[in-house]
């Protein structure tokens, strides 16, 4: 069985890049190179039970997040949150284990027939939370339908659909069109989740706000605006959980979130902000959790509309920013890294020799200029409505006003926000985005092929063609070495084009009280709750 090897080397370089030292006592730094991986099924935890602690009684856990998703429907947009969330509720065909290996789930054995083919071979027994049994047919469903869904197309881009098909209900057989590097991380991605054919065909468009999958928790509740509540499937297929239900908490505000945690009024925040997580590592009663990520935060310029088409004027306004000075406020440089292309530090093929748009005003007026635009510019600048969000555009407006750039600013909820900038309704945004796949050429792809404008993965909407052909014969190359070449190569390329003003790669900061043992941070932030537990 011929695995992707994109796991150990990865893990190792991230963690020595991003490792800090602790702030105090109750910090936990946990990092995927300090647990084992498993080559079959994922299993719990060696010990249940830490020596001189008792387990509580106590099984239900609430976890404050920083925004409503518009849906639990896995075709939809691939914000984080949402994400993780799902990760709950459905399964994969495949998942990562701790050192980002595909490793079985729905299929508990595949093998890859030639070039083009894979067979996988289906869990039999597997229930989805209504009773039925997923088959082989809830698969090919799935990916299906993704194809039809403008913010699914991206993770059925590289598989022949018409030759998706299900020979009998416990076998898959997958046809790319291409060779495809990824497609084993592919099928771990969240984005893959599998549905019920009968179920998401009787629900239609209301489907994703009572999602039923397969996964290890149920959905039960959706109060709008306020929290969604899942809770322990226990006639899951594999690990059950410890924990019998989790409220998940929508706390927009970083300040609330973190007194909520303070005070008890919540367990766990997920969206913790960089400037409480030391008061939160120093207090007794709870702990910080620090992982490494490949996020990288940005300002995304809408390359189709008319004011950003010139790339002169993206290169004036990144001239224009001080991403020194932001990255210090609101990103802090004890929890983040700096971001010079979208590759995060230690990820192979990361271009570490572009040169940096410096903070230079004159520059800045003379693009504006050449661009002609010699009175300056007036942009609209929409994001999520949150604290750091808040400062940055305050940054923003007095960084840029010399450089005779106006900025109009446009806070927006967030599933407001995500629709509007998948239809590409902005100019300018503020946004955040991992590497699904860890790998740098996958990543990418989604953010900067042509053919992922429309995607919820692509803010600047670029399109290029000598870009483009890059990526093409990126995303068909096996092998690692030759395939990181040319990621190199294409950050120069996108570089040149100046897409987005890179702010900051983060760090993952998670506040919880201090009694909660059993949780593991991981670099894809798709946290498993299984293993969850309080102690007294």
């Amino acid at each position: 069985m011929r695995k992707l090897k994109i796991g150990v080397s990865i893990m190792l370089i991230l963690v020595m890049v991003f490792s800090l030292s602790a702030c105090g006592g109750a910090s936990q730094e946990t990092t995927p190179a300090e647990t084992s991986g498993q080559s079959g099924e994922t299993q719990a935890p060696e010990s249940t039970e830490p020596v001189g602690e008792q387990m509580s009684s106590k099984d239900a856990l609430i976890v404050a997040i920083d925004r409503e998703p518009a849906s639990l429907d896995p075709s939809g947009n691939s914000v984080a949150m949402k994400r993780m969330m799902e990760n709950s509720i459905y399964d994969t065909l495949l998942k990562f284990d701790e050192n980002l290996t595909p490793i079985p789930c729905v299929a508990e054995s595949w093998e890859q027939l030639d070039e083009l083919t894979w067979q996988f071979n289906i869990r039999q027994g597997i229930k989805f939370h209504n009773g039925d049994e997923l088959k082989a047919s809830d698969v090919v469903f799935s990916f299906k339908r993704l194809a039809d869904i403008a913010t699914g197309q991206t993770n059925v881009a590289m598989f022949d659909l018409d030759a998706l098909e299900a020979p009998d209900d416990y076998t898959v057989i997958i046809k790319t069109l291409e060779p495809y590097a990824f497609l084993e991380a592919q099928l771990c991605n969240q984005g893959m989740n599998i549905v019920s054919e009968k179920v998401v065909t009787a629900a239609g468009e209301a489907y994703g706000r009572e999602p039923i999958g397969s996964g290890p928790f149920k959905f039960v509740s959706w109060t709008a605006g306020d929290n969604i509540v899942i809770e322990r499937n226990d006639d899951y297929w594999g690990d059950k959980s410890i924990l019998k239900t989790i409220t998940f908490r929508i706390i927009t505000e970083s300040a609330s979130r973190t007194i909520d945690l303070e005070s008890g009024g919540v367990d766990m925040n997920l969206a913790l902000s960089t400037n409480d997580a030391e008061r939160i590592d120093q207090n007794e009663a709870t702990q910080l959790f620090k992982n490494t990520t490949t996020n990288i935060r940005y300002l995304a310029f809408n390359t189709q509309q008319e004011i950003f088409k010139d790339k002169r004027v993206r290169q004036a306004i990144s001239h224009a920013t001080d991403v020194d000075i932001i990255r210090e406020v609101v990103y802090t440089n004890e929890y983040s890294a700096p971001a010079i292309t979208p590759v995060a530090p230690g990820l192979p093929g990361r271009n570490e020799n572009l040169p940096l748009y410096e903070y230079d005003i004159e520059k800045a007026k003379q693009l504006l200029a050449e661009a002609g635009y010699p009175d300056g510019i007036e942009v609209e600048f929409m994001y999520l409505a949150n604290s750091s969000n808040n400062m940055l555009a305050e940054m923003l407006i007095d960084m840029w006003k010399d450089a005779g750039i106006t900025l109009i600013l446009k806070p927006t909820e967030s599933a407001t926000l995500t629709s509007a900038l998948n239809n590409g309704e902005h100019q300018l945004c503020s946004a955040g985005t991992s590497f699904a796949l860890i790998d740098p050429g996958d990543g990418l792809y989604r953010f900067f092929h042509t053919d992922n404008m429309n995607s919820s993965t692509s803010r600047s909407k670029l399109s290029n063609p000598e870009i483009d052909a890059l990526l093409d014969q990126i995303i068909v190359t096996t092998d690692a070495e030759a395939r990181n070449k040319m990621v190199e190569e294409v950050q120069v390329l996108i570089h040149e084009e100046a897409p987005f003003v890179y702010l900051a790669h983060p760090m993952g900061l998670i506040g919880a009280d201090s009694k909660i043992r059993g949780f593991k941070t991981l670099v894809t932030s798709m946290f498993d709750f299984e293993y969850v537990y309080f102690v007294e």
